[in-house]
């Protein structure tokens, strides 16, 4: 896979609005004197490094050998990575996964929800021959490799996220002022004003109707005068209930999804992946050279997408459990995938697989029903559970995690009231019980998962501005150094080993 080449291809097909280089080295530059910054400036930072390439010590035991552009082989510590969901906020793992790679971390299997997955799809697609190539991002004039994350980062940086939401008309209007304005007080006020001058104006009409006609008397005119006014607000809620239904249609979405799909589909057939089984090829083929403890292996990195299904309320891994919901899981397009696991309830289409599937209950009973997908962050929205090895033992090498929201509900008072305090924590709840589970059982998790701050920024925001995109793009930088600075991978085995031997005598 030529980058250049790629490039122009992805704009000709359209997967790109623009080829515009300099907003991406724009986004480079600001990462690179970042990290530069930290080399002056924190000990901890240049202690972790040799040469210009993180100590593999510092990170795992196992490795991939990768021969550069002078034909010096140089040995890559390797990680699992799993990431979060969480919409527009994704862009903040391409700041996060490109300082790893700058600084020769490599990426064995990969994890992700929603926008995660998309990051984890795309890194683990694009060949590992890209590190031999020369960047097009030569921050301050150097020349340098190029990594993986640069790629999807011009792909970011040239993308018109709003194409995505492709619902026209007025419905597209309203949803583009909602959701770029979701934060704002204005925004509430309009819709609770229109809502209180709807009940208002409905309630004067009927009283000056039955005033005008003069059919009761002023006694009876109160009456029904309360008992219009009720059912004012019921017909209300009945209207906005049917307004609804209309909007979202029998698919209960605004927008079909088509849009990503395409766009998705596009690029995956540029880096050559045009079913599961060319997906799975390519990242055995991205970590064939993988030792361990000094031993070469050839092993089988995993890909882990989240999606949820709601016909039969359980959490889906794909591709791992494709086969339960198409006929022939290794000629399905891996868009299909990222379709369903990053279908927002109420905002893109569900997706329902052409295959009627037989839950494990139901089977008995041979009533078939159709998997009904929507974005896996309903359910698990961090899937690190699946790369913890949970048989005692120290693990060759970790799996980092990446956060775009915090696991904790504010306490009553912070800005939010108590009762709406409440009734987030009350949901949040639910949505996050899976992973939080195993988080807060496994303390170990604390040296591996990093927090990016997106406080600052609209995750329903499609129509993000490049100043923001690189906000959070930056922010995703700083979460990586912090990951790096923490992180020691000789502690790390240590508590694990204490762990096991805490477990194996209990």
């Amino acid at each position: 896979m030529d980058i250049h080449s790629f490039f122009n291809d992805a704009l000709t097909y359209g997967a790109i609005a623009s080829n515009d280089l300099s907003k991406t080295n724009a986004l480079i530059e600001e990462a690179d004197k970042l990290w530069e910054q930290q080399l002056r400036e924190n000990p901890t930072i240049r202690t972790i490094m040799k040469g210009d390439s993180v100590d593999p010590a510092r990170i795992s035991d196992a490795f991939i050998t990768e021969t550069d552009q002078q034909g010096v082989k140089k040995e890559r510590p390797i990680i699992d990575l799993v990431q979060q969901g969480g919409g527009m906020f994704g862009i903040a793992l391409l700041g996060y996964s490109y300082i790893m790679e700058k600084v020769g971390v490599r990426f064995h299997s990969h994890g992700g929800t929603s926008a995660g997955a998309i990051n984890a799809s795309f890194l683990a697609a694009v060949p590992n021959s890209v590190y031999s190539q020369e960047s097009l991002f030569n921050s301050y004039g150097k020349k340098r490799a190029a990594t993986k994350s640069e790629v999807l980062t011009h792909i970011i940086s040239n993308t018109r996220f709003d194409s995505f939401m492709d619902r026209k008309g007025i419905v597209g209007y309203l949803q583009k002022a909602l959701f770029k304005n979701m934060g704002s007080w204005q925004l509430w006020t309009i819709v609770s004003l229109f809502s209180a001058l709807f009940l208002l104006g409905s309630y004067f009409i009927f009283s000056f109707l039955l005033d005008w006609f003069k059919a009761f008397t002023t006694f009876e005119i109160r009456v029904y005068d309360f008992i219009i006014g009720t059912f004012n607000v019921i017909a209300y809620l009945v209207f906005c209930y049917f307004v609804l239904l209309q909007v979202l249609g029998s698919n209960f979405g605004i927008n079909s999804g088509d849009a990503y799909y395409r766009w998705v589909d596009t690029l995956l057939h540029l880096m050559e992946i045009g079913n599961t089984k060319e997906l799975k090829t390519r990242l055995r083929e991205n970590a064939v050279s993988l030792t361990k403890n000094g031993k070469k292996e050839r092993t089988q990195p995993r890909l882990v997408l989240m999606t949820a299904n709601l016909t039969h309320n359980k959490v889906v891994k794909l591709p791992e459990e494709a086969g339960s919901y198409w006929r022939n899981p290794w000629n399905i397009n891996p868009a299909a995938y990222l379709r369903a696991t990053m279908s927002l309830p109420f905002i893109f289409h569900v997706l329902t697989p052409k295959m009627k599937h037989y839950d494990v209950i139901e089977r008995s009973n041979r009533i078939a029903t159709k998997a009904k997908f929507v974005d896996g962050g309903m359910l698990s929205n961090f899937p690190i559970r699946e790369f913890h090895r949970v048989d005692g033992g120290t693990p060759s090498f970790p799996t980092f995690g990446v956060l775009l929201s915090s696991r904790e509900s504010k306490e009553p008072g912070e800005k939010k009231s108590a009762f709406l305090n409440y009734l987030g924590s009350y949901l949040k709840t639910f949505r996050n019980f899976y992973d939080n589970d195993f988080l807060i059982n496994n303390a170990e998790t604390k040296m591996l998962v990093e927090l990016v701050n997106t406080t600052e920024y609209n995750w329903l925001n499609f129509w993000m501005t490049p100043k923001e995109k690189k906000g959070l793009f930056l922010e995703g930088v700083a979460a990586a150094i912090k990951q790096l600075e923490k992180f020691n991978w000789e502690s790390y085995k240590n508590h694990r080993m204490e762990e096991s031997n805490l477990t194996r005598f209990k």
